[in-house]
């Protein structure tokens, strides 16, 4: 009769992006929609769903990069403390409270900043 579900998307899940490229952004925008449809579902058995769409996080993985991400723009960037912060957040809700959706991302945001201007 309740439950939690919190899955992680991406920034580029909301918005898309020059940087992630298409096959990560349509698999994030899919995620995103698979949260909607739980809700949608699930939500009359007390299942709630939250899709949390962080920006570029400093995880291991950017040192897999074609392009090396330098160590002043990872500690601009989220860091894995902050999306745990936010899990938490969302694991502390009552359960009649439903958080869709979150999108977080860093002030400085390289994602953001990567796109066209016009």
């Amino acid at each position: 009769g309740d439950g939690l579900i919190v899955n992680i998307s991406s920034w580029a899940g909301k918005y898309d992006t020059l940087l992630t490229g298409p096959a990560y952004n349509a698999s994030k925008h899919a995620m995103v929609a698979m949260n909607a449809q739980l809700n949608l579902e699930e939500g009359r058995n007390g299942i709630r769903a939250c899709v949390i769409c962080p920006g570029e996080v400093n995880t291991p993985i950017l040192d897999k990069r074609p392009i090396p991400v330098p160590d002043a723009e990872k500690a601009r960037m989220l860091q894995a403390e902050d999306l745990g912060e936010t899990i938490r957040f969302v694991a502390a809700m009552h359960p009649r409270v439903c958080l869709n959706e979150i999108v977080i991302s860093p002030t400085w945001n390289r994602l953001a900043m990567t796109q066209p201007t016009g």
